[in-house]
């Protein structure tokens, strides 16, 4: 048997993930960096299950060879805001051409310590009545570890929830080689999309 050799970025990109308890799938995943790059803008509310209302702005994509964006989500039952502090992926699903994924770490009301997070956006045309947000965040150490709002229609399809809007690939708007070699894993760790 052959064994392929692993790249220095593969190598620290798994080491890194270890250090931090993040596993490392075993096969491909579907979502990947776009080449050429985007970019897409949001901001709305979605209701959740139990009907209470939680709002968000999220903005994400490549500019000059780095991943850009920031993420506000606000939870008003449980009373926490979510600000990102740094995107680590900005990925797309060829199955799903108008839908994008942000991820990141972020501090939820001004903790010292960070947490992941994940957030699928959608752009079903104008005026927004049929655009999706998600979110799913990784608390780590919290009780439960997961919160997670799936994917689904802002303001339940009714109108006036927002708007989502996929914008096209310009001269800024760029990815790196090393940006487009990175697996889901090591920029959403082991955060599934809340499709």
């Amino acid at each position: 048997m052959t064994r392929k050799p692993i790249s220095a970025l593969a190598l620290a990109g798994t080491l890194a993930a270890a250090a931090l308890g993040i596993s490392t799938p075993m096969q491909a995943q579907a979502h990947m960096v776009q080449a050429p790059c985007d970019f897409i803008t949001s901001g709305g509310f979605v209701f959740k299950d139990n009907g209470a209302m939680a709002n968000f702005s999220a903005d994400g994509g490549c500019k000059k060879q780095d991943f850009w964006g920031s993420v506000n989500y606000v939870d008003h039952e449980h009373n926490f805001h979510l600000k990102s502090t740094q995107i680590t992926g900005y990925l797309f699903d060829p199955a799903n051409a108008n839908s994008r994924d942000i991820c990141g770490k972020a501090r939820v009301n001004d903790s010292a310590s960070e947490v992941m997070f994940r957030i699928h956006l959608e752009d079903n045309g104008e005026p927004g009545t049929n655009d999706k947000f998600g979110i799913i965040i990784d608390n780590w150490n919290a009780p439960t570890r997961f919160y997670v709002v799936s994917s689904r229609k802002l303001a339940n399809g009714q109108g006036g929830g927002g708007n989502v809007q996929l914008h096209k690939n310009n001269n800024s708007t760029t990815a790196s080689d090393a940006m487009l070699a990175l697996k889901e894993w090591q920029m959403c760790g082991d955060l599934d999309s809340p499709q």
